[in-house]
């Protein structure tokens, strides 16, 4: 009598199977966050070495005034105004708004994969896919690596028309203000295509210049 095969196939999982026991896996490898293995951060030398550039500027700024108190108050007025010119945009730092929202099965990802935030990862990335990042996440840091990546490859972006043109040859005519010639263009509002724009004026008052 031939034994019976106990081995069995096993079961081919659901997409929702699958997230849910990778989420239980990620969650059983969480670090014990209770405190009882924690020790307290010493910042005594970060705070020393603050103090020493604190020193160091308001003698720079003594050398003005000749006067310790006065070249203080001067120098924390100072900072003050640039804190304030370097003040973070937390709105930039939200999470983004759908546009159009879509009814998704509950285990599909509703948040961008982290390594997007990467610069990295954008040079791998078609010219193509790049335009659709640039356009389709607006004031983002997705949109930023984007436009980064774009500039690298030689298109530069006209902020009258809110495309991205690159050069199709040398430029027939260049003056301080503009140059003429034959241009590609991105065209993402109908076509979402390259397309050719011959003896078009690029005004130099319309180029993104911004360092990124």
């Amino acid at each position: 009598m031939k034994k019976q095969d106990k081995t069995q196939k096993p079961e081919k999982l659901t997409p929702e199977q699958i997230w849910k026991n990778a989420s239980m896996i990620l969650g059983s490898k969480k670090e014990n966050t209770n405190g009882k293995n924690s020790r307290p951060v010493d910042f005594s030398d970060i705070n020393s070495r603050l103090n020493d550039i604190s020193t160091k500027r308001v003698e720079e700024f003594n050398t003005r005034f000749n006067d310790l108190q006065k070249s203080k108050e001067y120098f924390f007025e100072t900072e003050l105004k640039n804190s304030l010119f370097h003040i973070p945009d937390f709105s930039a730092l939200e999470p983004v708004k759908a546009t159009k929202i879509c009814e998704v099965p509950a285990y599909f990802p509703k948040l961008p994969l982290n390594i997007f935030d990467s610069p990295d990862v954008y040079k791998n990335l078609e010219i193509d896919t790049l335009f659709f990042i640039f356009y389709k996440n607006p004031n983002t840091v997705h949109q930023y690596h984007a436009a980064t990546q774009l500039k690298l490859c030689s298109w530069r972006f006209h902020t009258k028309y809110l495309t991205w043109f690159q050069r199709l040859e040398e430029p027939k005519l260049i003056t301080t203000d503009y140059e003429r010639g034959d241009f590609l263009f991105f065209d993402y509002d109908e076509t979402w295509s390259y397309m050719k724009k011959t003896d078009f004026t690029f005004e130099y008052k319309y180029l993104e210049c911004t360092e990124l």
